[in-house]
């Protein structure tokens, strides 16, 4: 259990945890997403670039508009360069294993570099098969969305008064993408590397997979009675990882006090007087994720939504 000097700063009964629990999967899928089996540092670099390049367009309200529809990128001359060692940082990761990576990437005509950083080109985010992926986010962004209304966690949202005739399909991405990487310095802190920050959301995702949500703020209070200890395998299921990069992060977690391995297999727990850090991390995973709604109510896209999932249900 968690000891009782942390155990008494948390009240496991809270909406912020209640909302950061319904976030976690939908982090997870949109990882799952982005790499698509793909090198999953690559696509970390990849999109944390490109929401630096993009920047200027979503500060201006017209271009985030007329450059949202999947069919419309903005030029390259838009676009901000951003610093390796920025993107480096973001990601808490070394500055020479993401510099390889751009390296890769613009080997492949997916990046350029210039004197002032490197930028994720037009080019790089107009093929079919990134449009596929915009595509797969929205829905599933779509589907979150949905669902934390039907918990009662957000409030419908209020009517566009100027919808776009076509779906907002890249402007929504942008908007998806900053709250991501928002969580990205959350989870270096927490952890100091950010892929072993997603293999620990994995664990407790596996850990917590069979239980009811009535059951949720017991296993917080007491994870090793309530979880399901999971092996590497289930793991290896659910993050673009090999299975020794799991094991690897596993070990730097159980070192850390963040999981324990018992006979049936790995069980995230929190790190010693940790519970009132993660608590914060919770309040602030709300503040960004309204953020984020409130960035996509704007665009007319809550909306949309809304008026769609009315219609299927008449």
């Amino acid at each position: 259990m968690l000891d009782q000097v942390s155990l008494s700063a948390v009240d496991f009964h809270s909406p912020f945890l209640k909302t950061a629990l319904a976030s976690l999967g939908y982090v997870r899928d949109l990882v799952r997403i982005t790499a698509d089996r793909s090198d999953l540092v690559e696509a970390l670099a990849f999109t944390t670039a490109l929401d630096a390049n993009m920047a200027p367009v979503d500060r201006d309200a017209e271009l985030a508009v007329l450059y949202g529809r999947l069919d419309k990128s903005a030029p390259d001359d838009l676009r901000r360069p951003v610093s390796i060692n920025s993107v480096a940082q973001s990601l808490g990761l070394p500055f020479e294993t993401v510099r390889r990576r751009f390296v890769a990437l613009t080997a492949r005509g997916l990046c350029i570099s210039t004197p002032n950083g490197v930028i994720i080109p037009n080019s790089a985010v107009t093929s079919p098969e990134y449009g596929a992926l915009q595509e797969a986010r929205y829905e599933r962004t779509r589907q979150f969305f949905l669902s934390l209304r039907a918990a009662g966690i957000v409030e419908a949202p209020l009517a566009a008064h100027e919808e776009a005739d076509d779906p907002l399909i890249r402007a929504a991405n942008r908007v998806v993408s900053e709250y991501a990487l928002r969580i990205c310095p959350a989870l270096v802190a927490l952890t100091g590397n950010v892929l072993t920050s997603l293999v620990l959301l994995e664990l407790v995702l596996e850990n917590i997979a069979d239980l009811d949500a009535a059951d949720l703020p017991a296993w917080m209070a007491d994870p090793l009675q309530y979880a399901t200890p999971r092996r590497i395998v289930s793991l290896v299921d659910g993050l673009p990882l090999s299975r020794e990069t799991i094991r690897r992060h596993l070990q730097l977690l159980e070192d850390a006090g963040f999981c324990q391995r018992r006979r049936q297999g790995y069980v995230a727990v929190p790190q010693r007087a940790a519970a009132p850090e993660l608590f914060r991390l919770a309040e602030t995973n709300d503040t960004d994720l309204r953020r984020m709604l409130g960035r996509l109510e704007r665009l007319g896209v809550l909306a949309r939504w809304e008026r769609e999932a009315a219609s299927r249900t008449k």
